[in-house]
């Protein structure tokens, strides 16, 4: 691919001398539009051919790079959505009903109870932040129109956003859920 390239590089020129425009379309938009595309492709072939000799001269640079890259493409893939949090809450929520109460773990039980009065109140949300996403409540509905959730003064400060975030989904899993409901029939 890079020889192609290199080939490619030396054929552009050679390819602008030979396009001529008729004396009826020189300085019109046409004439224009048409040097705009070609600075672009002349811009985009030098970016190539630096892109190229970096990789040649570092290339244990460029293979740190491709890995980076390469990673965070698949965080982003696999990141879990607000519909895989219901859908697990919803898998572990009928794995428990099969378990004879006596058996169950509290903790378990009582953090599945907690997210299901936050989802029946209205005031769990999500985020996604690209390679990993946040499920969070607040203290309001967002239909509710009460003075308190219009004040910027009663409004919660960014200092208890940590203490408000209910899940952590990172890498195709939501960890919260999964650690505290892992061993839900121990008790």
């Amino acid at each position: 691919m890079l020889r192609s390239l290199a080939k490619t590089s030396a054929r552009v020129p050679n390819l602008g001398s030979k396009v001529k425009f008729p004396a009826r379309l020189k300085g019109t938009i046409v004439e224009k539009w048409a040097d705009y595309w070609k600075n672009l492709f002349i811009d985009y072939k030098q970016m190539l051919i630096d892109l190229r000799n970096d990789i040649q001269d570092e290339p244990k640079k460029a293979f740190k790079w491709t890995v980076g890259l390469g990673m965070l493409y698949l965080l982003g893939k696999n990141n879990p959505d607000e519909l895989d949090f219901k859908d697990n809450l919803k898998r572990i929520g009928n794995d428990i009903v099969m378990v004879s109460e006596p058996c169950q773990n509290p903790k378990s039980i009582e953090h599945l109870r907690f997210l299901e009065t936050c989802y029946n109140a209205g005031v769990i949300h999500y985020s996604n932040l690209g390679i990993a996403s946040i499920m969070y409540t607040s203290e309001l509905n967002d239909s509710c129109d009460l003075y308190k959730s219009q004040c910027k003064y009663l409004q919660p400060s960014y200092f208890s956003f940590p203490s408000r975030i209910v899940d952590v989904g990172f890498m195709g899993r939501w960890w919260n859920i999964y650690i505290k409901t892992s061993n839900y029939d121990v008790n």
